[in-house]
């Protein structure tokens, strides 16, 4: 029989792992339409590019799949997988959107929740117009505190993607359930700016109750 404390240890975790199943499917649907419309046109225009679309797709799944258990990866996996999807997206833009890394290497040994980079690319998508013009610009850095930073210019919608599943909501949930240590959403100036704390290498969930 569970007893009443018991259950509070356990109403969390199981509203935690509800929470991390539905993060691993946030990849929508239509990212995968558009990403076959893309590669449909490519494979006529462009067979060298279209040779690394496939592959870059081929590591955009094979990270969702490899990830399925694991509640954190490290950031230099999260870069990888990052790196795929920013290409795919950055050739279906073409020259409206980029994402720039610019992360420490000593950085990349500190942890966080999986597919966290995706969902914030995403939400920058989702929310800012761009065109030729007037690129969108994602920014991806870490600081020496041990701080990841995702920023970008704003150049807000009038109306959101709705088709992009809204990402940023639970990312900071699900780091409220996972660590005290939170995820900060700001505007500072012409600038959206995420910043998600890394964790140790050996950081323990439990470490935050």
């Amino acid at each position: 029989m569970i007893s009443m404390s018991d259950s509070k240890d356990i109403l969390p975790n199981v509203h935690f792992q509800a929470q991390f199943a539905a993060l691993k499917n946030q990849v929508s649907p239509h990212f995968l339409f558009n990403s076959l419309s893309v590669l449909s046109s490519l494979v006529r225009k462009d067979p060298d590019l279209s040779e690394q679309f496939i592959d870059h797709m081929a590591r955009v799944y094979r990270y969702l799949l490899e990830q399925k258990d694991d509640q954190l990866v490290t950031l230099g996996m999260e870069l990888d997988f990052a790196r795929s999807y920013a290409f795919i997206q950055e050739v279906r833009f073409a020259r409206k959107f980029k994402v720039l890394f610019q992360c420490d290497e000593s950085a990349t040994k500190r942890t966080l929740l999986p597919f966290t980079l995706q969902l914030l690319i995403e939400n920058a998508i989702r929310h800012n117009r761009m065109s030729a013009s007037e690129p969108l610009t994602v920014t991806i850095s870490t600081r020496t505190d041990g701080q990841l930073v995702v920023s970008n210019n704003l150049q807000i919608r009038t109306v959101p993607d709705r088709t992009i599943p809204q990402g940023l909501s639970s990312i900071c949930q699900r780091y409220e359930m996972y660590t005290d240590q939170v995820v900060s959403v700001e505007e500072i100036a012409d600038q959206f700016q995420v910043t998600v704390p890394l964790l140790p290498p050996n950081y323990e969930r439990a470490e935050a109750f």
